[in-house]
Formats: structure tokens, C-alpha cells, sequence
């Protein structure tokens, strides 16, 4: 305190206004900065926190339409005798090639029996319109049962050029 009334009035406000300022700077420094930088994280955090609920939201509203859609898959697997579920599937394809009004053959192949699922192939050749022949797709794809294609050619008729040919193998999955 001596060496400060030594001191000329101008250096005291000099040295005052230094100490002020290097008390600023540590204030800042060791207290105001650590809080802000926390509080960001904090917020940081509650934006997270928030967006996970919110689609933690989304999925449980959206869980009522996945049980329906697993429930529709797995009744689209249909389980029965090997016959009654061939012969539903063959009915199925007919009627689905009389209303599109296309010509159907159909070839079994032999199924394939791999435990539990059974796979049958059948070997389609249809002949109609470019009209008919999608209509008939669109059917073939929307069947309530587990279908696979596996092959589809189309070509065009020489015989007939209004006509296409197309030869499908499909897969059936049953249970």
C-alpha cells in the first residue's frame, strides 16, 4: 500500500485499471466461459435427448400398422397340405389370367422340400396383349402370398404383332 501512494494519480489509474482488467480477464477465464461452454453442452445434450424421443414417438405410433403388416406377412405364408396349397395357387393363377384375359400354361416343377418351409416353382408362359400381360403382373404381385419371380422374358410374336409372349418362373414359399 506505501509503494501505491507513491505512485503518481496517473499511475494509479493506470495500475487500477490494469488490475481491473486482469480481474475481468480471470472472472472470464475461470467462470463465465467454463459456464457457458457447459451450458452449450447441455443444450447440445437436450436437442439429442429430444430427437431421440421424438422418433422413439414415431416408431410407437407407427407400431400398430408394423403388427398389422407382420401379421398380413405372416398369413401370406400360408401352411396347409401340400396339395391344398398347390391347387390354391394354380386357382389363383387361372383366375387371375381369365380376368386379365391372358393365355396361360402352366409347368409345375417338382417341389423342393427344405424343412419347415416347402418352395414350389411353376414355370408360367402367357401370351396376350402388352396390356393384359401387365395387368397380369400387377395381379401376380399383388396376391396375398409370399412370391418370388425369378425369371421373366418377354418377347414379341411374329405370328402375331399386337401380341407378346412372356415366360415367368415364379417361387412359392409355403409353410
Amino acid at each position: 500500500m506505501n509503494r501505491m501512494k507513491r505512485l503518481r494519480p496517473r499511475e494509479r489509474r493506470l495500475a487500477l485499471v490494469a488490475g481491473v482488467l486482469i480481474g475481468c480477464w480471470a472472472l472470464v477465464s475461470w467462470l463465465v466461459q467454463p459456464l457457458w461452454d457447459r451450458l452449450r453442452e447441455l443444450r447440445l445434450h437436450v436437442e439429442t435427448q429430444t430427437e431421440k424421443a421424438q422418433a422413439l414417438e414415431l416408431l410407437l405410433s407407427q407400431a400398430v400398422s408394423l403388427e398389422r403388416d407382420s401379421k398380413a406377412l405372416v398369413a401370406s405364408i400360408q401352411s396347409g397340405t401340400d396339395d391344398a396349397s398347390r391347387s390354391a395357387i394354380l386357382n389363383e393363377l387361372e383366375a387371375l389370367a381369365r380376368s386379365s384375359n391372358v393365355t396361360l400354361s402352366l409347368k409345375p416343377k417338382p417341389a423342393s422340400r427344405a424343412e419347415p418351409a416347402r418352395r414350389y416353382e411353376l414355370e408360367l408362359d402367357l401370351e396376350g396383349s402388352q396390356q393384359s400381360l401387365m395387368a397380369f403382373l400387377d395381379g401376380l404381385l399383388r396376391l396375398p402370398r409370399l412370391l418370388t419371380i425369378e425369371r421373366l422374358r418377354m418377347s414379341t410374336m411374329p405370328a402375331k404383332p399386337d401380341a407378346l409372349r412372356a415366360n415367368l418362373l415364379i417361387e412359392h414359399l409355403s409353410l
